[in-house]
């Protein structure tokens, strides 16, 4: 261990240093005001530069390019496209073609119940929309 006096760099006191070499403050506390007071320097450091000096120093990437609209527009397209191709048809969005058959189907008053036996006078089941019923009609004989 070395028995040599160090000068603590935030308060200039001398000290002897715990550990070898590494040690450039007196205590923890010098040790964090210096610290902060590096940090609020660099902060407020003024930043010069020209209007030129920024043009001159533009980058590729600020550039735009046609061959990058280009590809931007592909790798779109591709995308789009997979994701369309790779999608199950009741996994995908519903369009308003679809919306309009809906409306249009449920503008009937009466809906076949698949689930139920014919009477014994041979008319099917219907559910009626507006009585909220289930009805036997003869085929032909409903909306």
């Amino acid at each position: 261990m070395d028995n040599f006096n160090y000068t603590c760099g935030y308060c200039g006191k001398n000290y002897i240093p715990k550990r070898r070499k590494v040690q450039k403050y007196c205590s923890a506390s010098c040790r964090t005001r210096a610290c902060q007071i590096n940090k609020v320097s660099s902060l407020n450091k003024p930043i010069l530069q020209n209007s030129n000096e920024q043009n001159q120093s533009k980058l590729k990437i600020d550039q735009m390019s046609f061959a990058g609209i280009g590809n931007a527009a592909v790798g779109t397209f591709a995308v789009n496209s997979l994701t369309s191709l790779l999608t199950k048809a009741e996994n995908k969005p519903a369009t308003k073609k679809d919306i309009e058959d809906l409306k249009k189907h449920l503008t009937k008053r009466f809906f076949e119940v698949k689930n139920m036996q014919i009477n014994h006078f041979g008319e099917l089941p219907f559910f009626d929309i507006e009585e909220e019923i289930i009805i036997y009609l003869k085929e032909g004989n409903y909306e």
